[in-house]
């Protein structure tokens, strides 16, 4: 027996109500925290690991792929740029007076690591104050620096160890109290790099 066109109408109103009614509910953004208590609770994050695709326009070429970087304590870290493949397209080890730079199976080492990434790759990234800036912290060199109504960092200007000037800026941060940068912008005179982080771990 079929039902009427009125019942079957009735019927799938029903059913979608009810599926509206199973999607799950997005838990609203916590408060940030007060500016000072923020900024203390950054200073104290000495070692962390950051999950995020990572986009770099020079001008001899375009990068993407996704970026794995590990802060072992204030000075050290190790990061990874792979392509979309998995393929590594550079790996950077930093330790306190010695940098090396893994690129197409050959290493290299200097003093600086934001000077051998321009000396083999023809573009650089500000990556002595990186460990900083990713926290949404300016290091010595920042000027300009530009707030929130929050108190959270939205942009500044700093130098590189190669003098290459940069302005940095904030476009978004994870919705939990401390508020880590989420999206940032970096731009020199012919770089333009954009960060889009996935995760933070302690």
């Amino acid at each position: 027996m079929s039902l009427p066109n009125s019942r079957w109408s009735m019927l799938v109103f029903v059913a979608l109500l009810s599926a509206c009614g199973l999607k799950p509910k997005v838990p609203p953004a916590e408060p940030v925290m007060n500016a000072a208590a923020r900024q203390q609770q950054l200073n104290a994050m000495q070692s962390f690991t950051v999950q995020a695709s990572m986009g770099i326009k020079a001008p001899n070429e375009s990068i993407s792929g996704n970026l794995r970087w590990q802060q072992m304590n204030a000075n050290d870290f190790q990061a990874r740029l792979a392509n979309m493949l998995g393929i590594s397209l550079f790996e950077l080890t930093q330790q306190t007076n010695f940098s090396e730079l893994l690129v197409k199976g050959e290493r290299y080492q200097a003093a600086d690591a934001s000077s051998l990434l321009w000396q083999l790759a023809g573009w650089s990234i500000p990556l002595h104050d990186m460990p900083l800036w990713l926290r949404g912290l300016p290091g010595a060199s920042a000027t300009e620096l530009q707030y929130d109504a929050a108190g959270r960092l939205t942009r500044f200007t700093l130098q590189d160890s190669t003098g290459i000037r940069w302005q940095l800026t904030y476009r978004s941060f994870f919705a939990d109290a401390l508020s880590l940068p989420k999206q940032l912008e970096l731009s020199s005179d012919d770089t333009h790099i954009r960060l889009v982080i996935r995760s933070w771990q302690p």
